[in-house]
């Protein structure tokens, strides 16, 4: 219980050490661009590597997959349901930002050193699933919204193969299906960057953080965040009770629901028409709410 507070804690610091030093002068939001590109190509598909460097798979990793894709699933059903008489752009709001999952720039940061090995895998493979959601179901449906079309095979494909950190998964998936391990210096270097993976990403996430909102804003992402958390919440408990799964890989599974929305959600939002500054409130607030969330279901599940 206490590391995983302890761990909470220095988030927290990070985190608003950057919006500090955003708000000083010293950082300004552009300076995140290059930051981003270090976490997109350096640090996180090194942390992958890392994590996922004893590697051994079992059939228990298929269904963090599939718990995956049917959580997006359920959440974009309530999202939909729920906007269903709502202007297009709260539709597109919801879809992208009710269904997604940060788990590659702050659940694996987060959870680093709090869960086994397996455990770590079981991010991996939700991730995947998240991935193929956003890009293959959530953005064929708003281009459905935007009237523009469908589904998209070629952007999925994109998406999927041209991610460092999906890359990364795939990588170390295939070599733990073939039964082959890295070279001990690539394994070294991999441990030196991916370390330096969690700083980088809460520094970054303090930069780009704002709570700019009034009341009216309030209750609508009071609404908004009751729905995600109070069906992630469901989620969770079906995954604890029922789900075949080990107990450290119950676990992270559980954890992992209470993730934050996605940092790509706002940009997804903005380029499918919609707005784009609500999201990224959205997506600020919910990074506290994820850490609390997060800290809490660890404590309970562990």
């Amino acid at each position: 219980m206490s590391n995983v507070l302890t761990q909470a804690l220095v988030y927290l610091l990070l985190l608003f050490l950057g919006y500090a030093f955003k708000r000083a002068g010293l950082f300004k939001v552009e300076d995140s661009a290059f930051l981003k590109s270090v976490i997109l190509y350096l640090t996180m598909p090194a942390a992958a590597v890392n994590g996922l460097k004893a590697l051994e798979l079992q059939p228990s990793f298929a269904w963090c997959f599939l718990i995956g894709f049917a959580a997006c699933t359920l959440l974009t059903a309530v999202g939909l349901a729920v906007t269903r008489r709502a202007p297009a752009g709260e539709k597109l709001l919801y879809l992208f930002s009710m269904n997604s999952f940060n788990v590659g720039n702050f659940a694996i940061p987060f959870l680093t050193g709090l869960i086994s090995a397996n455990g770590f895998a079981a991010l991996c493979l939700f991730d995947i699933a998240v991935a193929v959601y956003l890009y293959g179901v959530s953005y064929s449906m708003a281009e459905g919204i935007a009237g523009r079309g469908g589904f998209s095979g070629r952007l999925l494909a994109k998406k999927i193969f041209t991610s460092p950190i999906t890359d990364a998964y795939l990588l170390m998936l295939a070599l733990a299906a073939l039964h082959i391990r890295l070279p001990a210096p690539l394994l070294r270097l991999a441990e030196v960057t991916g370390n330096a993976n969690a700083f980088l990403a809460m520094l970054s996430i303090g930069i780009l953080f704002e709570l700019n909102f009034g009341k009216q804003d309030l209750l609508a992402m009071a609404r908004f965040f009751a729905l995600r958390y109070g069906v992630a919440a469901a989620l969770a408990a079906g995954v604890y009770w029922l789900a075949p799964l080990p107990p450290d890989i119950r676990q992270a599974v559980c954890v992992l629901l209470m993730a934050p929305v996605a940092s790509v959600a706002p940009l997804l939002t903005r380029s499918a028409g919609g707005d784009g500054a609500r999201a990224a409130q959205i997506n600020s607030l919910s990074i506290l709410i994820g850490i609390a969330m997060m800290t809490l279901v660890y404590a309970l599940t562990g």
